[in-house]
């Protein structure tokens, strides 16, 4: 939060009005808004987020296979939450035959990338983990 709102009469702290008074706290990531979009057949590979990412599903159907083998399906108007770190890998994927178009609000450590890409889990490759959406 980079201001307080206070209650009661206005006060003056610090030669300003306590309503714009400064917060002390500097915002530990810098919020980013972005559309992505995923035509038929692409996915996003395996990856993790190093800040919070929520998501919203404007058009399509998005597949994600999670780090623990589950798969969930997010369809349009759906919304979802990418969890922070290496623990949560996941990857996207559009199965269907109408582009993936996705707005998510990223909660990005400063100096750190949107997301960071990791090889793809064995389990993964042997198709444990995977199901039909």
């Amino acid at each position: 939060m980079f201001g307080q709102i206070a209650s009661g009469p206005f006060r003056r702290s610090e030669g300003l009005p306590s309503l714009i008074r400064p917060s002390i706290r500097k915002p530990p990531s810098m919020p980013l808004v972005r559309t992505v979009t995923l035509p038929p057949g692409a996915g996003t590979g395996w990856h993790y987020h190093p800040g919070r990412v929520e998501v919203v599903v404007l058009s399509g159907t998005l597949t994600r296979t999670l780090h623990d083998g589950r798969v969930e399906v997010s369809r349009a108007g759906d919304s979802l939450v990418e969890e922070v770190g290496p623990v949560h890998i996941h990857e996207g994927r559009n199965l269907g035959t109408e582009p993936v178009v996705l707005i998510a609000g990223y909660a990005v450590p400063e100096g750190r990338p949107l997301a960071v890409s990791v090889a793809e889990p064995a389990w993964s490759r042997s198709g444990a983990g995977t199901a039909e959406a």
